[in-house]
């Protein structure tokens, strides 16, 4: 019999190792009157953002106004209140929202929570479909007309969500938009289309929750519903099983050399942009957000002390991020490249504190029981007198 646990009964799922991870690796719990300690967190990603410094809030002296007073500080993010409302919990509107969201493409913020969706749901890849929606050229002339393309979005993503409930099953679905480069050029416009990934089977042997028919249902219904009809859907939707990796599926999709929306703000075709280049629904989003779990800062920092000896031991990469505000303080991203060489980070972490409390501790013990020195300026005083 093997004398390795994991080798016994098997390697746990990402899901699983994470949460085991997350209690060990978690910070200890705030006390009254504690300052508050940077944060970071350890996700499906298994990578890890950070700044070295203690707070990013006192980063750059904050510049006076001699008519407004001290401003804020650069890195503080605050909103000030504005006056109670009727209901005395209005907030002052963020001055700096766009006249309308997606015009610069898919966001870092969004890019991540995908990823993080697409790690978890890699665990049964055997279960998932994934669902590519492909609308001819006469709808999406109608969408652009009644720049409805939104409205088709979201009802999708709720038909899918109902029909999945309606099944007895969870809905684990995420999707992303892609503007298509080739068709895209041959039209002269953005000609977004869906690729979505959802949980289709409870067994591998099982039948999909859902059938061809039912999804291009999904998209008719969805497009009546933005004001499009008689539109020919029989090669709209295409939908297959993933027989390796959902992350190669999306890693196309994910990177940052996707087609540029920027050509076509402003211009006629702007509302086939669409307003959201992702989405998912809740019980994913509840699933993921159990798997973002808080990390201690002294795991933390240990590992910055530490960070060359990692990786020349290849437990771990570091890559100094390169943000585009040149005010920004020094920011490292760490690779944490497996759950495995994270829990041996956590081992040795926990070894060197350990060391270092029984040092400490061994230290004061023999000072406690070894005899008082004399000082040799007592000594001297003594002598003279």
């Amino acid at each position: 019999m093997s004398s390795n646990p994991r080798s016994a009964v098997g390697p746990l799922s990402l899901s699983a190792d994470l949460l085991a991870l997350g209690g060990v690796i978690s910070p200890p719990e705030a006390q009254w009157g504690d300052p508050d300690l940077p944060q970071a967190v350890l996700c499906p990603r298994l990578r890890t953002t950070y700044s070295p410094r203690v707070s990013w809030r006192g980063f750059a002296p904050a510049p006076e106004d001699s008519e407004k007073g001290p401003a804020e500080r650069e890195w503080a993010r605050l909103w000030e209140p504005a006056e109670p409302g009727d209901l005395g919990s209005s907030l002052a509107p963020n001055p700096n929202r766009p006249p309308r969201y997606g015009l610069a493409g898919l966001t870092t913020a969004g890019r991540r929570q995908v990823w993080r969706s697409v790690r978890l749901l890699e665990e049964n890849s055997r279960l998932l479909a994934f669902w590519t929606i492909t609308l001819p050229s006469e709808a999406l002339d109608r969408l652009a007309e009644l720049d409805t393309v939104h409205v088709f979005q979201d009802r999708v993503r709720k038909l899918l969500d109902r029909r999945i409930r309606e099944k007895g099953r969870t809905p684990y679905v995420v999707g992303v938009v892609e503007l298509q480069p080739e068709r895209s050029a041959a039209e002269n416009r953005p000609c977004p289309h869906w690729h979505i990934v959802y949980k289709a089977k409870r067994h591998s042997w099982d039948f999909w929750v859902l059938k061809t028919w039912e999804l291009d249902g999904i998209i008719g219904a969805a497009l009546a519903t933005a004001g499009v009809h008689g539109v020919d859907l029989r090669a709209a939707g295409r939908v297959e099983s993933v027989r390796k990796s959902v992350c190669a599926y999306l890693a196309c999709y994910m990177t940052k050399k996707q087609v540029d929306p920027t050509p076509w703000v402003g211009s006629r075709w702007e509302p086939l942009l669409p307003r959201q280049w992702w989405f998912w629904t809740r019980p994913l989003r509840l699933w993921v957000l159990q798997h973002v779990l808080p990390m201690a800062f002294d795991f933390l920092a240990w590992v910055h002390r530490h960070r060359e000896a990692i990786q020349n031991r290849e437990l771990a990469r570091f890559r100094l991020l390169d943000l585009p505000d040149p005010r920004a303080p020094a920011t490292w991203e760490v690779n944490w490249l497996s759950c495995e060489h994270l829990a041996q980070l956590a081992y040795l972490w926990q070894l060197d504190t350990w060391d270092a409390q029984w040092e400490r501790e061994s230290r004061f013990n023999q000072w406690q029981h070894s005899p008082l020195q004399q000082s040799p300026a007592i000594s001297t005083l003594m002598s003279g007198c």
